[in-house]
């Protein structure tokens, strides 16, 4: 279903979008989630937030691990772990989420945190976490 979403909101860009010489301009607006235009205003603004309040105190990465008891425990018997991706997503927004719980408990009040959630060409996500005490 989201992918259909998705397919319409690009259907929907490209015939708004004025064409030039017959061409559609294949730009995204930075609107859509994950356009080159979005990433650019995200990363000003990380780097505008640096510049007022600070440079970062810490810069963490959490990689999600298939062998973590979580996974391991749904899989058939001769089945991997990226045959089954929507648990390793699960499982992986789980733990980042008590992670992140426990930063802020031993932290206490944070000045500033960017949060990036990637996937590796294994299919594996990690999270990329800047933060400032």
């Amino acid at each position: 279903m989201y992918s259909r979403i998705e397919e319409q909101r690009l259907q929907y860009i490209a015939r708004s979008q004025p064409t030039g010489g017959g061409r559609i301009n294949a730009e995204l607006p930075a609107s859509f989630i994950g356009s080159r235009r979005w990433s650019s205003e995200n990363t000003a603004d990380g780097l505008a937030l640096a510049r007022v309040e600070g440079a970062p105190s810490f810069f963490i990465t959490v990689t999600c691990n298939p062998d973590w008891p979580e996974i391991k425990v749904r899989l058939a018997p001769g089945q991997k772990a990226s045959d089954i991706p929507i648990i390793i997503v699960r499982v992986f927004k789980q733990r980042l989420q008590k992670f992140l719980d426990r930063l802020r408990k031993k932290f206490g009040t944070l000045i500033y945190m960017l949060k990036v959630i990637e996937f590796q060409k294994r299919g594996l996500p990690h999270a990329h976490i800047i933060l400032k005490v």
